[in-house]
Order: structure tokens, then C-alpha cells, then sequence
């Protein structure tokens, strides 16, 4: 069954049979020639516009799949009745991602799917008659209104235009005025319907120049510096920050977070209780342990809260975060601060609490850290932006807190350290550990009897990016023996994927359903795996 067929307009590949209707359905390509496509050249010529197109194409195809139904199953009744007849397509979300499901290439438009081929029994009935139609209807130009698809591709080019300026202009992110944060739901990454626009205190609103747009306006955070924003509970605080946090991302026009950017090196630091540590350097947060042990280069299968928070933060600046966000309601408490009753009671504690580290951490380092609070006063001394979200509305109360502090006695500030010791590297032994994997999940990988559990990454929004991971995870496992860094191993994967784009994931059988995750959320799988041998350089 396995080949090419030539239709009219479109090639047709089936790169993988499945064995019988009921086994996992089969992979295939459907190719359309740029000279039957006719897209123009100009909405094609650039890598960022080629992602951009993709992802409007994936989504007329996944609207054309679902509006005919062409990704239910055929409900025939019984062994003769008709099973299968399903065409499968990656679902496209809010984020505009580089993914297999449409390759745009020097010879075309490329089409993954997986296709439950049609058959009665065990006897193939053939291919789906489906197909034509959608390529009639989602995969030519002459099938797209011209004005939405070309401002589609506008609207991701200046979102990352918008985000290459950041540096040059000293900032880390940067939040739109007009922008609607909220989202529907827990379970819904739309835009919640009715709810208050963002509107920049002037004292931090920028303006930059965009190549389509125009220029734009919003409220800019500066590189290496300290942000707290505080706010009453439901005024809108985590909201902000969850926004922020999927900063490193293009939106799709009509989310209502498109021109919210910050650097791509943007991490969220969470508490993980019962993750694994291999070798982080820990000493700056946590040391003195009553077991006597080493905390410059930590191990445990079974970290505590703020043991995993203080890991997380010292990986990532590891692997050079640029900026790092941070939400009180899920980070442990005992990480962040410790009052001074607490000191005198219980002298002897391991744990140096950020709000002593943070002035040094980014003098010394650089990066930016955000901080939402709204129980504790204690960052404000060191923030050098204090914003306050009143009832939706975004404020800027530095100089309102900056008053305060001053009439703090100087037993109620915190203990500040003076020095902060960034991380050494460490590289990690190769093959990684093997086994039969698998993703279920956007935050869970199966390998052998293992699950890397990465649902404290929240920038990893899809489960076609933890695919992703997981090839590559499967592909160091048949690795030849050596050692390598961490960074240069990751660094390494995103100069091919640079240079290859998706095609760098290519398997034997071309699978439809992977899209790139960003090179700091790959190291942040790796360094949650159990049984990887690591090593301080």
C-alpha cells in the first residue's frame, strides 16, 4: 500500500500503513507545487513569514477536517461494518508555532496527517475521496480571503519585530495598551469576552516602531531589573503574569495577547515538590544542611518546594534567562521570605530565602525577575518598580512604596546578602536512559517505567512541543557514548533546527504532530529526568 499517487493538483504519500483498521492510524503527505498553489512569493520568502503562513493554512484545514467531520471515525456496526475513514490534523492553538503539520518549502505546500484508512473487516475499501476537497479549500490561494491571510502574516512578522526591538530598546517585555489578558476559562486558552482593555501607567509607556503596524504603544519592563506587582486577590495580578509568561510567543490576531513579547528566554520559576535535582548548585539559596550535605552540587529524587524552586532558578540562569517570573501563590512561601521572629526562633535554618538574594541576583547577573505578591512587603525595599493592578487597572506606586519603606525601621527590612554566586555548568553523559516513550500530555513524558513530569513549565503550550522533546529525548538515547555540556547541546539543536527547520525532526515515518519547543524548555526536560549522569564542570 506504502507510495506516491499523482492527483489532480496534489501528490498523494502514504509513508506508513497501518496493519489493520484497528492498529494506530497510518501517516501520509499530501504535496501541492507552489505552481498550483499560487501563493505569492512575498507571503513566502522569509522563515518567520513561511511559519506564519503554515499556521493560517493548518487552521483552514483543521476548520475544514471538523466542519465535515472528517476526523470522526466511520461507525459501521460490527467486524463487516465500515471502521476508520478519520483524517487527523495537528490542532492548531493560540500560539503561532513552527510545526510539521504544513511545511512550506522551495517546491510547495507539504500536508501531514494521519489517516485511519477506510475498510470493512480487514479488506482496504481505499483512500479517503475526502482529500481533494481539502485541498480545494484550504491548501490554494484562490481558496483564502487575500486581506485576512496577508494580515495574518503581517500580524506575526511585527509581533516578532516587536520583540526583536526589546534589547535595543532595554527592555524585557512589553505589554500593549488594548490588550486582553484574561482568558475564558481554566480550561480555554480564548479570550475572556467583556473584559477591561490594558492601559500602561504613563510613567513606563513606550512607543515602537512596527514594519506593517505602525507603531505601537505599552508598557515596557527594563532589562536587569526588580518588578513586584501587587494587588488585591482577583484584581487581575496572575493574570498579568500568566500573559507575561507566554511572552516568548506569536499570537494569533484575535487572542488578545498578540504584542505581549518579552525576551525568548523568559522562565517561570515554580515549586515542584518530588522532581528530581542532579548536581545544581543550590549553595546561594540553600546550604548547611543537618546531613552534612554538599549543596554546590545538590542530587535528590524528591525535592521539597523550595528546594525545587531554588533549582529551577539556578538552571535556568544556567542556560541564560534573561528574565524570570514569579507568582507567590505557586512558590513556596519559605523560599521567598522569613521574617525575623522566625529567625530568632529557628536560627539554624538552610534556607537563605530570595528576598535576601534578590538585589545581589540582579546586579550580578543581569537578568530581570517580575514577582507578584500581595501578602508580604518584603521585596518592596529591593523592587525598582513596584505596579499595582487595582480593579483590572495597571499602576505605577513606585514612589508611593518607595515612602513607605522609609518609614520602615531598619529592624523591619530584610536581611539583603551582598554577593550572589551565578551557576558553573554542568554537562550531562550521553546515551540518556531508554526505553519505550510516549507523551499523553502536554506536561507528562513516559519513558520506559519513568514519567518526566514537566507541568511546571507552562511555556511549553502544546503536546505537539513535548512530542518534539520526546523525539529527541528517544533519538540521545542511541547516542554514541561522550559528555557535553548542557548549553552547547541545546544551543546545538536550535542552530539545526535553524538551519533544517521541522525537517531536523524527521523520522522514518514522518509524523504530522510535532512543533518546536523553544531551546530553554528542552533543557528544562532534561534536567528533570531521573537517571541521567551529571556532572559540575
Amino acid at each position: 500500500m506504502e507510495g506516491t499517487w499523482t492527483f489532480d493538483g496534489f501528490t498523494f504519500t502514504l509513508d506508513h500503513a497501518q496493519a489493520d483498521p484497528y492498529a494506530s492510524p497510518s501517516k501520509a503527505r499530501v504535496k501541492v507545487a507552489h505552481s498550483y498553489a499560487q501563493f505569492p512569493v512575498e507571503l513566502c520568502d522569509t522563515a518567520l513569514r513561511r511559519t506564519a503562513l503554515a499556521d493560517y493554512l493548518l487552521r483552514s484545514l483543521y476548520d475544514v477536517c471538523t466542519s465535515k467531520s472528517y476526523d470522526e471515525k466511520l461507525q459501521g456496526g460490527g467486524w463487516s461494518g465500515a471502521k476508520g475513514g478519520q483524517i487527523q490534523v495537528d490542532v492548531p492553538g493560540q500560539q503561532v508555532l513552527e510545526r510539521t503539520a504544513v511545511i512550506i518549502d522551495e517546491e510547495g505546500v507539504e500536508v501531514r496527517l494521519a489517516l485511519g484508512l477506510p475498510a470493512r473487516g480487514r479488506s482496504i475499501m481505499g483512500l479517503c475521496e475526502n482529500i481533494p476537497h481539502m485541498v480545494q479549500h484550504a491548501l490554494l490561494y484562490s481558496s483564502h480571503n487575500s486581506t485576512h491571510l496577508a494580515q495574518h502574516v503581517h500580524a506575526v512578522e511585527d509581533q516578532e519585530a516587536l520583540r526583536d526591538l526589546l534589547p535595543q530598546h532595554g527592555l524585557v517585555a512589553f505589554v500593549p495598551n488594548g490588550a486582553l489578558l484574561p482568558r475564558a476559562s481554566g480550561a480555554s486558552d480564548q479570550p475572556l469576552q467583556g473584559c477591561v482593555p490594558f492601559a500602561s501607567p504613563p510613567s513606563l509607556q513606550v512607543t515602537l516602531p512596527l514594519p506593517h503596524k505602525g507603531s505601537i504603544s505599552g508598557m515596557g519592563l527594563r532589562q536587569g531589573q526588580l518588578c513586584v506587582c501587587v494587588g488585591g486577590g482577583f484584581h487581575g495580578k496572575s493574570t498579568f503574569l500568566a500573559a507575561l509568561a507566554l511572552g516568548a510567543y506569536n499570537h494569533v490576531p484575535g487572542d488578545g495577547r498578540e504584542f505581549v513579547c518579552t525576551t525568548e528566554q523568559v522562565v517561570s520559576i515554580r515549586s515542584e515538590d518530588g522532581r528530581s535535582i542532579q548536581h545544581v548548585d543550590i549553595s546561594p539559596f540553600i546550604k548547611n544542611l543537618p546531613n552534612k550535605g554538599n549543596t554546590t552540587s545538590f542530587c535528590t529524587t524528591n525535592a521539597s518546594g523550595s528546594t525545587s524552586c531554588a533549582a529551577s532558578l539556578m538552571e535556568a540562569l544556567e542556560i541564560d534567562a534573561e528574565l524570570l517570573i514569579l507568582d507567590e501563590d505557586t512558590v513556596a512561601s519559605n523560599f521567598l521570605v522569613r521574617d525575623r521572629t522566625m529567625q530568632a526562633l529557628v536560627p539554624n535554618e538552610p534556607i537563605t530565602p530570595l528576598v535576601a538574594q534578590v538585589r545581589s541576583l540582579v546586579d550580578t547577573t543581569g537578568v530581570a525577575l517580575v514577582l507578584v505578591c500581595g501578602s508580604s512587603s518584603a521585596f518592596l525595599p529591593n523592587a525598582d518598580t513596584v505596579l499595582q493592578m487595582d480593579c483590572y487597572e495597571m499602576k505605577d506606586v513606585t514612589q508611593k512604596a518607595q515612602q513607605l519603606c522609609k518609614t520602615l525601621s531598619k529592624e523591619q527590612w530584610p536581611v539583603t546578602m551582598t554577593s550572589f554566586r551565578a551557576p558553573a555548568p554542568r554537562e550531562l553523559q550521553l546515551p540518556l536512559p531508554g526505553g519505550k516513550t510516549a507523551t499523553r500530555h502536554r506536561s507528562v513524558i513516559h519513558i520506559g517505567d519513568d514519567a518526566l513530569n514537566l507541568y511546571a513549565v507552562p511555556q511549553l503550550v502544546h503536546a505537539s512541543q513535548t512530542r518534539a522533546i520526546e523525539t529527541l529525548l528517544r533519538r540521545w538515547a542511541g547516542a554514541v557514548p561522550h559528555s557535553v555540556r548542557l548549553k552547547a547541546l541545546i544551543d546545538s539543536v536550535s542552530g539545526e533546527w535553524d538551519r533544517q527547520g521541522m525537517y531536523y525532526l524527521q523520522d522514518k515515518h514522518l509524523d504530522g504532530f510535532l512543533a518546536r519547543p523553544r531551546k530553554i524548555d528542552l533543557a528544562q526536560a532534561l534536567n528533570r529526568m531521573r537517571h541521567v549522569s551529571w556532572r559540575t564542570i
